[in-house]
């Protein structure tokens, strides 16, 4: 008997610190941070929670930052920012994009229309917008000599999610519209919505000539991102109650990113699963 509880507990423990060992490695490979220096008014940071752009005025005075990360790379970003001047874009409302929205008290802050109860949630606290755009709204702004659009797409990862495109450079950062090399987060819990996400992806490329695409997780690319998220979420709701098609597909996905407990094709495909009927409700 003490034999078989040993085994036992060491078959636990076992499966404990393997249990961690994966979630350490996922952990820290969604908040490491890679710098790309795109020219010497626009810097992309990848990582740290969401992916960030900085764009500074050619005279330093003034700065656009586009998600404000979380924890400790959310301080290095604000280091990073010199500019007297900044306004920051939320473009949507979770923490791992405005959790460090209170680094910057001085900043105007846009995103999309919220409720109070909203952004509380997701956000974990964080400061809450100045302006709040509507959906289908769209703001612009000058930086220098870049003349940006902020847009409200509406409904899809969430209630309202915003994008930012820099006019002159066709640079499209499009927040959690789009994953790249990376499962999505799906949940009905912050609205998120598979049909609204397709239209708001399928109405991107119509509304903006893109050359360079920041999405808000996984490496700059181009406006093929687009082409290339619409397909993961095409591909596998067709096929949903498949097993042999699904089984394939999770192959072909299986060097995609996840979050431990949080994203991965299981979560993608049991969202999908009850989906649509849940979001007519």
């Amino acid at each position: 008997m003490k034999r078989a509880l040993l085994i036992i507990g060491s078959i636990v423990l076992i499966v404990i610190a393997a249990t961690g060992i994966w979630f350490w490695n996922g952990y820290r490979e969604f908040t490491k941070v890679e710098i790309v220096k795109l020219d010497p008014q626009l810097t992309i940071y990848l990582g740290g929670g969401g992916n960030s752009i900085v764009l500074t005025s050619e005279d330093r005075t003034e700065a656009l930052v586009v998600d404000t990360k979380m924890g400790g790379a959310a301080n290095d970003l604000k280091e990073s920012v010199t500019a007297k001047r900044i306004t920051v874009v939320n473009t949507h409302s979770h923490f791992d994009h405005a959790g460090g929205n209170d680094l910057f008290p001085n900043a105007k802050i846009i995103a999309g229309a919220y409720t109070p109860e909203q952004w509380e949630n997701d956000s974990d606290g964080s400061r809450k917008p100045d302006v709040m755009l509507k959906p289908g709204e769209e703001t612009r702004l000058r930086i220098g000599n870049e003349s940006v659009l902020v847009r409200n797409m509406g409904r899809a990862h969430t209630m309202n999610d915003v994008v930012v495109y820099l006019e002159k450079r066709k640079l499209l950062a499009a927040g959690d519209l789009v994953f790249l090399n990376m499962h999505p987060a799906l949940s009905h819990k912050f609205g998120t919505s598979l049909d609204s996400w397709l239209a708001a992806l399928g109405r991107l490329g119509t509304l903006y000539d893109i050359k360079t695409l920041v999405p808000g997780h996984g490496p700059v690319s181009d406006k093929n991102a687009i082409i290339t998220m619409k397909e993961y979420f095409i591909s596998i709701r067709d096929v949903i109650g498949d097993r042999e098609k699904l089984e394939a597909l999770k192959k072909k996905y299986a060097a995609y990113g996840s979050l431990p407990f949080m994203t991965g094709f299981h979560y993608t495909t049991m969202f999908l699963e009850g989906g649509e009927k849940r979001e007519t409700k």
